[in-house]
């Protein structure tokens, strides 16, 4: 697969429909990332290489320019002089040389139309890969979550267990009440400190959440700022 089509398939790809369909969609997310920044290193290569071939078309063509001006006025020169067969030599040069800028006004506008694609396609390859960084920080962020309910609910069984044994040994006496409610309080404690490292993680992912919002936001202002003071 050649780069080109390569680029047009990591653009197009639909990240959330792929991940969905992944078996570990994080270990999926981080090799789309790699392919999408090694990707990103050759287009902008291929982009540099591009916006170099506009510009050195475009100093082609202004020499050439310069040229054409040049043999008119060397052919003016001649006529003046009497010298036909020179100025018919110079005029000749003159023609070839307009022949050679036509040629490359042609292939000025095919380069600035490839310079200008190659320019797009790392402008949205760019932010693709920055959608999915920001899904594999929502992953990790997820597993994070669920693993530490996970820890929670195992403390939760495991306390659970051990009343249950507890009650079942027990005498019926003061000292096995005692047991119980101790038992109890721990419980009590685990499931609070579950609930409060919830409720921590998920302050953190609102956070992280509202600090995207905030840092779009601010570059969509900026963007219009610059926008309304171009026009």
């Amino acid at each position: 697969m050649n780069l080109i089509e390569r680029i047009s398939r990591l653009i197009s790809a639909n990240i959330n429909h792929l991940l969905d369909q992944a078996e570990d969609p994080e270990l999926m997310v981080k090799q789309m990332i790699r392919d999408m920044e090694g990707s990103i290193v050759e287009l902008r290569r291929e982009t540099v290489r591009g916006v170099a071939r506009v510009k050195q078309i475009e100093k082609q063509i202004a020499t050439s320019g310069a040229q054409i001006e040049e043999y008119e006025k060397l052919a003016r020169t001649a006529l003046k002089k009497g010298e036909e067969d020179q100025a018919r030599e110079i005029l000749s040069k003159k023609i070839h040389t307009v022949k050679v800028r036509e040629t490359l006004d042609k292939e000025l506008v095919n380069a600035r139309e490839v310079a200008d694609r190659l320019r797009s396609d790392l402008a949205r390859l760019e932010d693709q890969v920055q959608s999915a960084r920001r899904k594999k920080e929502e992953l990790i962020r997820r597993k994070h979550l669920a693993e530490a309910n996970l820890r929670s609910q195992e403390a939760t069984r495991k306390s659970t267990e051990m009343i249950k044994t507890s009650t079942e040994t027990a005498s019926g006496g003061a000292a096995g009440e005692s047991r119980i409610a101790d038992y109890e309080d721990e419980i009590t404690r685990i499931e609070s400190i579950a609930e409060a490292e919830r409720e921590m993680l998920q302050q953190d992912v609102q956070k992280e959440l509202d600090l995207q919002k905030l840092s779009e936001d601010t570059a969509i202002e900026e963007e219009l700022k610059r926008l309304k003071g171009e026009i």
